[in-house]
């Protein structure tokens, strides 16, 4: 199963069943009908069936089967000859938002790889985390989804990106253990931890809010495959970035230095975890800050997780309309 969050007059939800993408509301309507013949059909699939992904998955965490049974349901009713063409539409020409438009927060890890962890300690450039490092938050108004344009402001000229599984927390979650924090995950995606490098020493670290929580600065997407449905061990999937087809990175996220598990418990002791928030898990070695191959206008980052799928985006830059005087010092 993968849930996405498209544009169709309004944001949303739909399964995403390649080459099509399926209207869930209008799926689970038709479920209601055939199973129950209830007249409040539609009433209940507008309840039940949210435009908002963050209500979505307060209201369905660990409660998917009836989903995958209603479009298991409405499939067979298509090979069957039934009219249900006008519930599906086709992905490639589909708009996809960021799959959770709104999470309260998308917390991020860093220096979590071991290779990475290792790079950075012998270069002098970081230090091997003691245990899961929070970096920085990414504001809401960072997101985008698969196919936008990441814009990078036009004072910089170090861009990057850097590939990292991200958790969707499924339930309220705060002080939890390590042993039950796979049930506080809702599912899995792609983030791309779009920022600048050449950050002025004035204006704070590589970790500042100018250097990653810019608009448009955190790629999220194409969409969510749930927890059960993934197939795979999250802690041991194949993870890479490509730019205009080049490999850059190239991993596991078992060279993770710690499990999603414990990033989760970890993170939950400082932080309220809310239905819907993102964990974006952090990166492996091969970003532009290692390699000198800055992203240039033009180019396509893809970023690739086994089981999950492929988020890319074109690099642009962002045009300023408003114009600020350079200030005078002051003594």
């Amino acid at each position: 199963m993968k849930l996405a969050t498209y544009f169709d007059r309004e944001p949303k939800i739909g399964i995403v069943d390649p080459p099509d993408v399926w209207d869930l509301r209008g799926v689970y309507l038709r479920y209601l009908f055939e199973t129950e013949g209830t007249p409040s059909c539609a009433d209940l699939a507008a309840r039940l069936v949210p435009h908002d992904m963050t209500l979505f998955i307060r209201l369905h965490h660990g409660r998917l089967g009836e989903i995958q049974d209603a479009v298991e349901l409405v499939k067979s009713l298509r090979q069957a000859g039934a009219d249900v063409d006008n519930l599906a539409r086709p992905l490639a020409k589909t708009q996809l938002l960021p799959p959770v438009p709104n999470p309260s927060k998308i917390v991020c890890s860093g220096s979590s790889y071991v290779r990475y962890a290792k790079y950075l300690e012998e270069t002098g450039k970081g230090m091997r985390p003691e245990d899961v490092k929070i970096s920085f938050l990414k504001p809401p108004s960072a997101l985008i989804g698969h196919g936008a344009t990441i814009l990078y402001p036009p004072d910089s000229s170090q861009w990057d990106y850097e590939v990292e599984l991200s958790i969707v927390i499924g339930r309220t979650c705060s002080d939890v253990s390590e042993e039950d924090a796979a049930s506080y995950i809702f599912g899995y995606s792609i983030v791309n931890d779009a920022c600048v490098r050449d950050i002025p020493k004035w204006t704070g670290r590589l970790d500042s809010p100018r250097g990653k929580a810019v608009d448009t600065f955190a790629p999220f997407g194409p969409w969510i495959v749930p927890a059960p449905f993934l197939g795979r061990d999250p802690n041991d999937l194949a993870i890479r970035t490509l730019v205009d087809g080049e490999v850059r990175q190239d991993d596991r996220t078992s060279g993770l230095l710690w499990s999603v598990n414990r990033i989760v418990a970890y993170m939950s002791r400082y932080l309220r975890l809310l239905p819907g928030d993102v964990i974006a898990t952090g990166s492996t070695m091969g970003n532009a800050y290692d390699s000198g191959k800055f992203l240039k206008v033009g180019q396509v980052v893809r970023c690739e997780i086994e089981a999950i799928g492929a988020l890319e985006n074109t690099v642009g830059v962002r045009t300023w309309k408003s114009k600020l005087a350079p200030l005078t010092p002051k003594a």
